[in-house]
């Protein structure tokens, strides 16, 4: 059962804070639990089993739980615990229980609870239209922090912050969502934060009216100018409407009809009657084709005149017929309350329009025969009944159900479904209302994975809940439209928490209706593309279509449908690596380029937001996930680049409990930082608060959570990456440390220090260890085959004490661009290696004359006084995790050089032949082709290579005979240098 907070909680919490320093001190995190031992008893995690999260049946790999999986002092124990130190403290204000109550706030504001305090910033400020999503994130970090450490604290905050969504929850289920008080009966109250956004008339309500009245009882909340109080017509060109304020300094109502655009509108303005704010107030307007005139009316007084010629039957058969809803989408939705809204099919007179607006809303004026339609709003519903008898009953857009949790207004829904389907800009924008969705379930999934936090659960079933009935309404082509919309439809991983809901459900009924509501995510038009292997990612938000793979194999795991687990490879397959930077990100200002082109704008003066830090989170969710289905190493091989260098380079290398200190970009561009302009990519949109400050408290408080997995019938241990680290194996009863100083040596040892038995090891082969890869069990070396981008096996009954060590020479090696082989980046083993300047535009770099029969760039590259920190060129190389450790300075950095080969070379011996000049079909040069084989056993196999290459370049006519005799020749006279 979940821990509720009691009073004497609440004190104790309280007698910690005050007794706790003002200036909170990195502590570092150890792991709490011996030998394999739980949690103790709070949060209802206390099982014989530690708790990994989520876990599918037919998974043929699996993870462990974090707890189970302790850093050791290294790079990675140093991010982590910065990370660890941001959630015990933040905001830095002292109380336990501060940052929850920041991530609260707006939450309790949208709810109508009370508020005390502020906001986290950032996108989590009033009127954001992604609030809320922060507050998801750190219910994830804090269930991570929890289950990595045991320490109380974070999950004190964690209980807290998931009882008090519980109560927002529940206080949005009170919330009055129908009618409310009208000027005589009930009323309709339209937009935000109400659920209701507008009204829908039916189509062609007016074609055959020519004389017409249209008369309504609003009570206006706000001065809103452009906002329609109605608009009938088929777009911008061709409408007639009534305006409730034209702008501050005419703020009159304005009555206009046209039929050729704006240009054309035929207008009455009431200048100096403004509708009231604040209070009922009765308008109509009046138009008689017999005498040419409009009238506009407020409160029964005349505002206004006009010649009029245009009829409503001049306008045709309009389709979008509302009530507080304009033509554009600048326009605002109208935030008012409407009651006893009128249509007659003759222009009243002044007397007959004093009346109305002198009587009772109920009464009729004149004869009901008169009426073309007439909407009273007494009933709940999204129906609005025509009460003239002429069955021309009106929809009201925008509904409510029961399960509604968020930092902002229900509405934002209604605005992004049809028919409404708005942008993401504009005054009615939505803003990836799904997506903010996803990240609050994931965090109190996790919170239940990770914590046994059963509210967390029972909150997250009422929201799968309201998804359901949110989206079971529409059709797949209509979903799609909503999928396809730029940024507003983008939904995270909405189809992995359903589909994980449909797993946790009791009873086939919630089970079906979740696992629907999963696969109503699913956009077809790239779910088709991605299945049939069509490249279609061109321009499309990166994000936005990353994230939902993550729910395809979800899916699949819950339905055996392999077309989900398919189509989520073949999209990975697109990504890496037709569109993956060398520091294992990708995207450029968050958007997919052309399948293969990497340096686009490298050195213009286009955006130079490149490699979102999200992007990387996701794909990384991805291929782990790919990985449990199908243990391919170059799952891996992705997951340490991307690890290695993107994520752990994203947060900054200095201690903070105010901010996340975790960059959104990460430029690729020559001589930047990550600084553009003046934003710091760490605190760009305020620290906390934005996408990447959200992932970034997720990514770097779960580092263990792939260091090591074991197959699905325990008999297999995977060692996927070389962090130090101890992992506390419960069910097979062992205990293994991992002792390395990766990456700055190529070296681990794994030692048994408790436990023994049958196990399989297998040992992952990094695809850059083309130095050498040993094994030796015990001090004996292993015979293996270990090939570059693979595992190798160790089968064998273990003992207390036994040692694997593990060596894999470093070399530095490039990276090449896929669409410029001559644009290349610098990589030492797994990390990827820049070069400090400041200059904008490519470093040139020369290597093929240096290198030895081993193909290693070393002999032209010296290393320095500190670790992992090199010369070359004149110019310092280090690594790219390194992230500006001292405040207020930005290091410049070149993650890619351009390599210049002028001449084929073989050590000091020249050829005359040009190199660089002449390319093969795939962009390399002679040169190239040579070295890809590196390295070479002897000077005779590295002879042989050549020979060969000069042959298919002769065959293809890029070199002469005479030019392949002199690249032989000296191939042979450069034995000497080449031996080294």
């Amino acid at each position: 059962m979940s821990k509720q907070f009691s009073r004497r909680n609440l004190l104790r919490i309280g007698a910690l804070a005050a007794a706790a320093p003002a200036a909170m001190t990195l502590a570092p995190a150890t792991p709490a639990f011996g030998s394999g031992g739980t949690h103790g008893g709070r949060g209802g995690a206390a099982s014989k089993h530690p708790r990994p999260g989520w876990e599918a049946a037919n998974w043929r790999v699996k993870p462990f739980a974090l707890n189970q999986v302790a850093l050791r002092d290294g790079i990675f124990r140093q991010k982590r615990d910065r990370m660890l130190n941001y959630a015990r403290n933040y905001p830095g204000t002292g109380g336990v229980l501060d940052g929850p109550d920041r991530m609260l706030h707006l939450f309790r504001v949208n709810a109508g609870l009370s508020a005390p305090g502020t906001w986290p910033g950032g996108w989590d400020t009033p009127n954001h239209l992604l609030r809320g999503h922060f507050t998801g994130h750190y219910l994830t970090m804090l269930s991570q922090c929890w289950a990595d450490t045991g320490e109380e604290v974070f999950l004190d905050k964690l209980d807290y912050l998931v009882e008090e969504l519980g109560k927002c929850q529940r206080a949005l289920d009170a919330r009055p969502v129908g009618r409310v008080p009208g000027r005589s009966g009930k009323a309709v109250r339209l937009s935000d934060p109400h659920p209701n956004q507008y009204v829908l008339l039916p189509a062609g309500i007016l074609a055959d009216v020519a004389d017409v009245t249209i008369a309504a009882w609003v009570n206006l909340v706000a001065a809103q100018n452009n906002a329609k109080i109605f608009s009938f017509g088929t777009g911008a060109n061709v409408h007639l409407s009534l305006t409730a304020r034209v702008s501050a300094t005419n703020p009159g109502p304005r009555f206009a009809i046209t039929n050729s655009g704006t240009s054309a509108e035929q207008r009455i303005t009431g200048d100096s009657v403004p509708v009231p704010i604040g209070q009922w107030a009765h308008v109509a307007v009046t138009l008689s084709a017999a005498d040419g005139t409009g009238r506009l009316y407020v409160d029964g007084v005349e505002a206004g005149t006009a010649a009029i010629t245009l009829t409503p039957a001049s306008l045709g058969a309009t389709g979008n017929n509302w009530i507080g809803r304009g033509q554009s989408n600048n326009d605002p939705l109208l935030n008012t309350s409407v009651d006893d809204f009128r249509i007659y099919r003759r222009a009243l007179s002044g007397t007959e329009v004093r009346a109305l607006a002198a009587e009772q809303a109920s009464a009729p004026a004149g004869s009901p025969a008169d009426l073309v339609a007439w909407y009273r709003f007494d009933t709940d519903g999204e129906t609005a009944r025509d009460h003239s008898g002429n069955r021309r009953d009106a929809t009201i857009i925008g509904t409510s159900y029961r399960g509604f949790l968020a930092a902002f207004p229900e509405g934002q829904f209604s605005r992004l479904e049809p028919p409404t389907l708005q942008p993401n800009s504009g005054p009615n924008a939505v803003w990836a209302v799904w997506y903010t969705c996803h990240k609050i379930m994931r965090g109190l999934l996790n919170a239940y994975h990770l914590t046994g936090n059963e509210e967390a659960l029972d909150i997250a079933f009422r929201m799968g809940d309201w998804a359901h009935q949110r989206l079971s309404r529409y059709s797949q082509d209509e979903l799609d439209r909503m999928w396809n919309i730029y940024s507003a439809g983008e939904a995270g991983s909405m189809n992995e928490v359903m589909a994980e809901l449909s797993a946790l459900a009791h009873g086939s009924k919630k089970r079906a209706q979740y696992l629907a509501t999963a696969k109503a995510f699913t956009f077809t038009t790239l779910f088709d593309a991605s299945l049939a292997e069509r490249d279609e990612l061109n321009g499309r938000h990166a994000n936005q279509y990353m994230a939902p793979n993550i729910g395809y194999l979800r899916i699949f795991e819950r339905t055996g449908d392999r077309d989900f687990h398919v189509a989520a490879k073949h999209f990975w397959s697109m990504v890496v690596p037709h569109r993956t930077f060398s520091n294992g990100g990708a995207g450029r200002s968050e958007h997919f380029g052309p399948r293969g082109v990497i340096t686009a704008g490298f050195t213009s003066s286009s955006d130079p937001r490149h490699a979102e830090t999200c992007c990387a989170y996701n794909m990384l969710r991805l291929t782990r996930n790919l990985f449990f289905h199908d243990p391919d190493p170059a799952y891996m091989d992705f997951y340490e680049k991307a690890l290695h260098n993107q994520i752990l380079s994203s947060r900054r290398d200095v201690d903070s409990v105010t901010s996340t200190e975790v960059t959104y970009h990460q430029n690729m561009w020559p001589g930047r930082s990550r600084r553009i302009g003046n934003t710091v990519e760490y605190s760009r949109y305020g620290g906390n608060g934005s996408c990447c400050n959200g992932t970034g408290l997720e990514s770097h408080t779960k580092y263990q959570e792939t260091i090591y997995f074991h197959s699905a019938d325990e008999s297999t241990l995977y060692v996927n990456l070389f962090i130090a680290s101890t992992l506390t194996w419960r069910d097979r009863g062992f205990v293994i440390t991992q002792e390395t100083r990766y990456p700055t040596e190529g070296s681990s040892r794994l030692r048994v220090e408790q436990g023994g038995g049958r196990l399989t090891v297998r040992l992952r082969v990094p695809s850059w260890a083309t130095q050498g890869y040993t094994v030796r069990v015990n001090g004996r070396r292993q015979r293996l085959e270990a090939k570059p981008g693979s595992y190798v096996t160790l089968d064998r009954r273990w003992n207390r004490g036994d040692t694997i060590d593990i060596d894999m020479p470093m070399s530095f090696r490039v990276e090449k661009a896929l669409d410029d082989k001559s644009v290349q980046s610098i990589m030492y083993g797994p990390t990827l290696m820049v070069v400090r300047d400041a200059t904008p535009s490519y470093r040139e770099f020369s290597f093929y004359r240096d290198v030895k029969l081993n193909g290693d760039l070393a002999s032209s590259i010296q290393s320095t006084d500190v670790p992992m920190h090199f010369t070359t060129h004149g110019y310092t190389l280090a690594p790219y995790y390194i992230s500006d450790p001292v405040p207020g300075e930005f290091n410049a950095y070149h993650p890619y050089v351009k390599r210049i080969e002028p001449e084929v070379v073989f050590g000091t011996v020249g050829s005359g032949v040009p190199n660089d000049g002449v390319r093969d079909e795939n962009g390399e040069t002679f040169l190239d082709r040579v070295w890809a084989e590196a390295p070479f056993a002897s000077h005779w196999h590295f002879f042989h290579r050549v020979r060969q290459v000069s042959a298919e370049w002769v065959t293809a006519a890029r070199h002469t005979e005479g030019q392949r005799q002199a690249i032989l020749d000296a191939a042979t006279r450069a034995r000497r240098d080449l031996d080294g």
